[in-house]
């Protein structure tokens, strides 16, 4: 393995005193996608997001568009596809989101933020816990989140990571909600398998074989 093969993002420095700032005004639109039983206000720490945060923290992702935030929900199925089961679609919603209150997030698109030793790979590289480091660092700076390029859309979109208190915030919602599959630029839908196209197999028959048989 060469040098070039190597992951270069490390961990965040002593102090991200400094660290390049985006402002999100009340009056920005924010993109949700989430299921359509649930509230898109949930600060989740399970470890599984990117950005996630420790308990009593946590962090909501969200994005600047809605087909962003709707790619970023459907990624790990979607991949390199263009098509996902029609009933995830289906079970999809995208609300438009704004904050009660404005609030800075460090800027990880921002240029500068190279200086910090932040890499595009910030935005991609798994496991989590080198970036879910840099979410703990930018939160006890004082940030309100991160700014972030999503992992599955390519192109100039942007994701935000906002922090707060862990489980669902009690913040404005979106009263109508757009359906997956009419955002524009939706995945297509592999529609649901029917009872008829389904082919049964029968587990072979067994026969005991008795001793000395």
């Amino acid at each position: 393995m060469t040098g070039r093969e190597r992951t270069a993002l490390g961990p965040p420095p002593a102090s991200v005193a400094g660290f390049p700032a985006y402002s999100v005004g009340e009056g920005t639109d924010l993109f949700r996608a989430h299921g359509r039983g649930l509230g898109p206000w949930w600060f989740g720490n399970d470890g599984t997001g990117r950005f996630d945060l420790r308990t009593p923290r946590g962090t909501c992702y969200v994005a600047l568009d809605p087909l962003s935030a709707l790619r970023e929900r459907l990624g790990p199925v979607l991949g390199g596809s263009q098509a996902v089961p029609e009933s995830l679609l289906e079970e999809s919603v995208v609300s438009r989101l704004r904050l009660s209150a404005a609030r800075d997030v460090a800027n990880t698109q921002d240029r500068g933020a190279a200086v910090f030793g932040v890499t595009r790979e910030l935005e991609s590289t798994v496991p989590y816990a080198v970036p879910q480091a840099w979410a703990r660092a930018f939160d006890e700076a004082g940030f309100g989140g991160v700014r972030y390029g999503p992992r599955f859309t390519p192109g100039d979109s942007s994701a935000l990571a906002l922090f707060d208190a862990e489980g669902a915030a009690d913040w404005p919602v979106d009263p109508d909600p757009v359906p997956a599959q009419q955002v524009p630029g939706a995945p297509a839908a592999l529609p649901n398998p029917r009872r008829s196209d389904l082919t049964v197999v029968r587990p072979p028959r067994t026969r005991a074989v008795r001793e000395g048989s």
